[in-house]
């Protein structure tokens, strides 16, 4: 699926509004790299590595200077660049946490003139002939963004037309995930086909190179950061501060493009909006949690989220052994496999295990069971275990904020939820899921209850199912439906 239309967007549109000061520091948060704020005077250094080299204070200690004028600050513009000036400045790499290989820049300034007689560099990496990360103009020309892989260089050019004495903002990027470049022109590169692997030098040149003033911003540098770890490819689509992502996993109550629905309407990007997060949405109709647990690559595709939920159980159906090949403690077929996965957590005989392999319609188990079951028993999906699992694997990737979505209520007119009680399959969904997020000690997010709270305060009739749902008997919901999921997980947030 194209990756806009993933997303839920209706084109790509820049985050993040007006700059103001500090943007450079919010945008780095406690990320590995540096910020600086020139016009407040104000450098920040994270580096989980090497911990000495913490900072919070004045920049002007941290900073290499080069040439024989004086370090010059505008308290409007900030960091006077100007290339009639003799003066340059660097940082060395000793001094944070430089990653060849991760490299993300936001920076907001000011070119004294739209065109100058020579390059002119916002930042440079590597000042011993080999641009492996460096921005910087042409004359006559926008600017340019060159990465390079030791061999080859990349580059790529910016469609947005230079103004002098006009603030200007970008981010430009690359790690593993590949190379993005915002600037106040639009999304001009993004992409995963390019990483970089630079060299390490002795400092980076920020306004150009650090020993060859002449290649300077020629400008005013407000505010700049540099960001030295991997960023998912979707939060670079803005200017600083990068926003969170928010992604999630489901079912076709998450994302399904048979109902009506836009992509819009379901209630990731609807989360999304209320919050100015970007949204990651993995939902696919008919998965079980089976699938989920197996979908977890895609789910953490393009770097972990910053906060990650799943809404599973709907589709784990039960299945039963067939009578070809016999069964044994560790191999047998069932009627319908279409709901496991290999991975995926079974329950046979009250045992949970895992699927270690499918031959057609033959399960064979990871450790084999107490006893062979017998032709005809019952084999569940066990969904706990796979939503465990699940948090478990994107935990472990760094996902820090993990929410546990559980079952919305059916405003059915009969055969649903009511205010009284819920719907018996329904309330043994709820409880598995429950037992997940507690035994993982995540967030449950109870959206039967929250629900049951809007029918009580009069938002809708108890049996009113047109409000919520798609049909009078149909689980599937209205962009209305939605949104009360939306507004359930928001209260958690």
């Amino acid at each position: 699926m194209d990756l806009a239309l993933k997303l839920g967007l209706d084109g790509l549109s820049l985050r993040g509004g007006s700059a103001g000061t500090n943007a450079a520091i919010t945008a780095l948060g406690a990320r590995n790299g540096f910020a600086i704020d020139f016009v407040n005077d104000r450098m920040v250094i994270n580096d989980a590595l090497t911990p000495a080299n913490a900072y919070d204070g004045s920049p002007v200690s941290k900073l290499t200077q080069y040439g024989v004028d004086a370090y010059e600050i505008d308290d409007v513009k900030g960091l006077n660049l100007s290339a009639s000036r003799d003066f340059g400045i660097a940082l060395a790499t000793s001094l944070f946490p430089f990653n060849p290989g991760a490299i993300h820049v936001y920076a907001r300034f000011e070119l004294n003139a739209a065109d100058h007689s020579d390059q002119r560099y916002l930042f440079m990496v590597d000042n011993a002939g080999n641009d492996r990360f460096a921005i910087y103009t042409t004359t006559g020309g926008p600017f340019r963004w060159v990465t390079a892989d030791g061999n080859s260089a990349d580059t790529e050019i910016s469609g947005l037309s230079l103004t002098g004495q006009v603030e200007m903002r970008m981010t430009v990027g690359a790690d593993t995930y590949g190379r993005t470049w915002v600037d106040d022109g639009g999304v001009q590169t993004n992409d995963n086909l390019h990483q970089i692997a630079a060299a390490t030098p002795t400092h980076v040149g920020i306004g150009g190179y650090p020993d060859q003033a002449f290649r300077l911003l020629d400008g005013y540098l407000a505010e700049i950061a540099v960001i030295c770890e991997d960023i998912p490819i979707e939060k670079r689509l803005s200017l600083s501060p990068y926003p969170a992502l928010f992604a999630a996993e489901g079912d076709s109550h998450t994302f399904n493009v048979s109902i009506g629905l836009s992509p819009a309407d379901f209630y990731p990007a609807q989360i999304g909006v209320s919050r100015g997060m970007v949204v990651r949405n993995v939902g696919a109709s008919g998965d079980s949690s089976s699938h989920m647990l197996a979908d977890v690559s895609n789910f953490l595709a393009g770097g972990a989220p910053d906060i990650g939920c799943i809404y599973a159980g709907s589709n784990d159906m039960d299945t039963t052994i067939s009578p070809t090949p016999a069964p044994t403690d560790t191999v047998f077929s069932v009627v319908d496999i279409s709901k496991h996965t290999v991975g995926g957590h079974v329950l046979v005989n009250g045992e949970s295990r895992v699927i270690s392999s499918i031959s057609g319609s033959e399960i064979t188990l990871t450790t084999p069971l107490t006893e062979a079951p017998l032709v005809g028993a019952v084999v569940e999906v066990d969904t706990t275990a796979n939503i465990r699992a699940w948090i478990q694997a994107v935990s472990a990737a760094g996902v820090p904020d993990i929410y546990v979505v559980g079952a919305h209520y059916l405003n059915f007119a009969s055969g649903g939820d009511t205010t009284e009680g819920e719907q018996s399959l329904r309330a043994a969904l709820r409880s598995k899921q429950l037992a997940a997020a507690t035994a993982e000690s995540v967030t449950y997010v109870d959206t039967y209850a929250f629900m049951r709270q809007r029918i009580l305060d009069g938002f809708v009739a108890q049996g009113d199912w047109a409000v919520w749902h798609q049909g009078a008997a149909d689980t599937h919901l209205t962009a209305a439906g939605e949104q009360e999921i939306a507004n359930a997980i928001l209260a958690e947030l």
